[in-house]
């Protein structure tokens, strides 16, 4: 496969994949590639913050992610609960109705990541290049996913990290960016007051008393 070129494949047969598929179908066909280009970076922004999180959204993603669902990720993955903003208990969803003769195929669709430029491959190459073979598609479709979520929690989202000259290197940099795109009030931590220790006077020996000490030791 030509240098920059990734491909990678959305099965009809699973959920996520499904949700993924709708969300880039939302897109005009000119604009796909930019798109998917773009969700690949943001994705990868989130996977050097924390390796773990591209696949807690994809597993947690139905077609909607939503702010409260990814700041209780950024907070289990950093044990910061004061990140959690207006946590709600929401169920993933569970698709009802008649099978399809594609969900039975278990068909695919296959999508491809172009990176013409150095700046988008600098930001996604090394991480995939670095990925043993065998999990790299598993990488790649995780990190796509991934920024597929951020665009529906706020359309900006993705195209902000993927364009930011230093993107977030820690969680809470990352939950500041969030809260700032999607109106999410930034946990305040209140300064941790230090009272002064007064010190105690030393007392002083007198020098004579402490003379005679040293002389009944002696002796």
């Amino acid at each position: 496969m030509p240098a920059g070129k990734y491909s990678f494949y959305l099965h009809t047969d699973d959920r996520t994949d499904v949700a993924a598929m709708a969300t880039i179908a939302s897109i005009s066909q000119p604009l796909r590639g930019d798109f998917i280009r773009t969700a690949a970076i943001a994705g990868c922004v989130v996977y050097r913050v924390d390796a773990r999180l591209p696949e807690l959204v994809t597993a947690l993603f139905d077609g909607q992610l939503g702010t409260d669902q990814l700041c209780g990720l950024l907070a289990v993955v950093s044990g910061e609960y004061s990140l959690i903003h207006a946590q709600e208990n929401r169920t993933v969803p569970v698709i009802t109705g008649p099978v399809t003769e594609a969900n039975v195929d278990g068909e695919r669709r296959r999508f491809t990541l172009l990176l013409p430029d150095a700046q988008s491959a600098q930001r996604v190459e090394p991480l995939l290049d670095g990925a043993v073979s065998r999990l790299r598609g598993q990488l790649l479709r995780s990190v796509i996913v991934t920024g597929l979520a951020l665009h529906t929690l706020d359309a900006r989202l993705p195209r902000l990290l993927a364009s930011l000259p230093v993107p977030p290197a820690t969680v809470h940099e990352l939950h500041a960016i969030i809260a700032q795109v999607a109106d999410v009030l930034v946990p305040v931590t209140a300064p941790v007051k230090v009272e002064a220790v007064p010190q105690t006077a030393r007392p002083v020996d007198d020098d004579k008393t402490t003379i005679r000490k040293n002389m009944k030791r002696m002796f």
